[in-house]
């Protein structure tokens, strides 16, 4: 179904309901026409899924997927049933995660998170006509890049760090209908890249667990086992450029100067790219 066209075409089919004078309006679809507000600002994201809820009979009414080029330069709309108390509802960046319910996106132990944008807009009138619904994606997940810049006073010929770095913490995924992190384990190795930077997303936290664990590689040199871990989620919180509670995450370059203990942490704005520079 194509459901992307001109908002000015939109508004003009709402007039065959409209013009059916003797029939019973109630028979005739309910025009959901979504504006997206900020669809320029999606990096790296394909797909957009968005869908009329009825909280009523706690069903999806109708959804569909498109391309987030098509929503770009194009209203979109859905066409439903009337009724009571609907929620309009949409999510993109999803690929690579798992739907639990109707709502939650989750990524299994070992896996990556994904860049799951969201929104949830319950204040739908779902008896009228047509219905403009405001959409505002939020970004409740950060893109952390961890760099270790003395990497080379440690890499054995291949240009490896001697040691395996791993991210577990008690969050998995995310309600999108509502932005309540969901629990879970979670555990992901991030790949290192030869250049003594390890890249990985991590969702909005539910705790305080998110912990960056160092593991020895004896074929490397080093003893096997765990060898140093670091809480990432105080890491962040302690310092005032960067809140899990803000309204869309940024995005974190950590940098681990590991022969000092130190570190240094820039905070990027998603949506400019803008990064600051603090000591921690």
């Amino acid at each position: 179904m194509n459901n992307r066209i001109p908002l000015l075409v939109a508004v003009l089919l709402l007039c065959s309901c409209q013009n059916l004078v003797l029939e019973n309006r109630i028979d005739c679809p309910s025009m959901l026409l979504f504006d997206i507000e900020n669809a320029e600002a999606f990096d790296g994201v394909n797909h957009v899924h968005i869908a009329a809820y009825s909280q009523e009979e706690k069903q999806f009414l109708t959804a569909d997927t498109t391309m987030v080029t098509s929503i770009q330069e194009h209203s979109f709309y859905l066409k439903v049933k009337r009724t009571d108390a609907v929620m309009g509802y949409g999510v993109m960046g999803y690929e690579g995660a798992r739907q639990e319910g109707s709502f939650r996106w989750v990524v299994d132990e070992g896996a990556n998170y994904v860049p799951l944008f969201r929104f949830a807009y319950d204040k739908v009138p779902g008896q009228e006509e047509s219905v403009l619904i405001p959409v505002e994606f939020v970004k409740d997940f950060s893109r952390v890049t961890i760099h270790f810049p003395h990497f080379d006073r440690f890499q054995d010929a291949g240009g490896r760090l001697p040691f395996r770095l791993s991210i577990r913490g008690n969050t998995v995924g995310i309600d999108a209908s509502t932005g309540t992190p969901v629990q879970g384990t979670f555990y992901y190795e991030p790949e290192d890249e030869g250049n003594g930077t390890f890249r990985l997303i991590v969702p909005r936290q539910a705790d305080h667990s998110l912990t960056m664990e160092l593991h020895g590689i004896p074929e490397l040199g080093q003893e096997e086992g765990l060898a140093d871990s670091f809480n990432l989620w105080s890491l962040f919180r302690e310092n005032p450029d960067f809140s899990w509670e803000e309204k869309n995450l940024r995005d974190v370059i950590l940098e681990f100067d590991y022969t000092q203990a130190q570190f240094s942490v820039r905070v990027a704005e998603w949506e400019k790219g803008d990064q600051l520079l603090f000591e921690i």
